[in-house]
């Protein structure tokens, strides 16, 4: 079935401040980009925390890896005293750092010590959210929501990276979304796996995982497809069969070496199979002992997909969560 991209075209107050009340109101504005000289960078900057209900946290986490993958990181908090964010379009201030941008660009501006950077992430795609409102409800007594706004799907990115004191001249291509709600995801979801493809003529986005049993053990499931600049099809007809499972060894959490994306959509089918390369990112002590835990990981992605009838063939590198 055709559906109306107008229906999902962002508005410039989607990407804004929403204010989530208490408990457990969050919100975080996130980038990553991977850059043609082999470095890349993930950011989130954070109002609220869903696991604690602290609504004073004010955070920002900035990862920079190098071609061989070191990772450089920093988490700064903040006063709320010291921090700005408005309610009509993306703009943050957290100290003397600066997320701010809409529809067809953004900007981050960030230091911590000898490492920052400074990023230009200019839309490649229309921004697209759920319609109405972005927002998707998962109880009323109490409200349990989750919003999610996908401002740049797929951008071009340039700038410069700081590493050591050292400024490192960087062109590549990002992704940048924006997720509010007043739910912990340990309420919410059970397991789940995010990605997307950069494909040559088009852009996938995925998220498929399993309710926990309070929810009934519900699936959870969004495949997202771009033709060029405009959205082609927003589905829930994906199923993910992950195998070889490895247990870390903090948390005794589960994940796959192989994760088969199965698509089966009458405007986009056929698989994606992802085999770790390597595992990027994985949880840390104090919550690494909670049973429940954050990976990244870096795949060798086959892909094999049928899109409104354009078949694609390629292998290529994916990092996903």
């Amino acid at each position: 079935m055709a559906i109306d991209p107008k229906l999902y075209e962002l508005d410039r107050i989607d990407d804004a401040f929403h204010g989530q009340p208490p408990p457990h109101g969050f919100e975080w504005w996130y980038f990553d980009a991977i850059f043609d000289n082999g470095y890349s960078m993930v950011t989130s900057w954070h109002i609220g925390e869903m696991e604690t209900a602290n609504l004073e946290y004010r955070l920002i986490v900035f990862s920079i890896y190098d071609p061989d993958g070191k990772k450089t990181d920093a988490g700064v908090e903040f006063p709320a005293s010291a921090v700005f964010a408005s309610t009509e379009t993306c703009d943050v201030k957290m100290g003397d750092n600066h997320l701010h941008g809409e529809f067809p660009r953004h900007e981050i501006h960030f230091r911590s010590g000898d490492m920052g950077a400074d990023l230009i992430f200019e839309n490649l795609t229309q921004g697209i959210r759920p319609p109405p409102d972005g927002v998707m409800h998962f109880g009323r007594e109490p409200d349990k929501y989750l919003g999610w706004a996908i401002a740049q799907p797929r951008a071009r990115v340039t700038g410069k990276l700081i590493l050591a004191g050292e400024e490192i001249l960087v062109n590549g291509v990002g992704y940048h979304d924006h997720n509010w709600g007043k739910v912990s995801l340990q309420e919410l979801l059970e397991h789940w796996y995010w990605g997307r493809l950069f494909l040559p003529n088009h852009t996938v986005i995925y998220a498929v995982g399993r309710m926990p049993e309070s929810l009934g053990y519900e699936k959870m499931a969004m495949l997202i497809a771009i033709k060029g600049e405009k959205l082609l099809q927003w589905s829930s007809h994906i199923n993910a069969e992950p195998s070889g499972l490895e247990v870390d060894e903090l948390t005794g959490t589960k994940y796959p070496r192989k994760l088969v994306l199965k698509m089966d959509d009458s405007r986009i089918n056929g698989e994606v199979i992802l085999r770790l390369r390597k595992l990027i990112e994985s949880p840390e002590p104090p919550r690494a002992s909670e049973g429940h835990g954050y990976f990244r990981f870096l795949s060798d992605c086959d892909v094999k997909l049928d899109v409104d009838g354009e078949k694609i063939e390629v292998e290529m590198p994916l990092v996903h969560e």
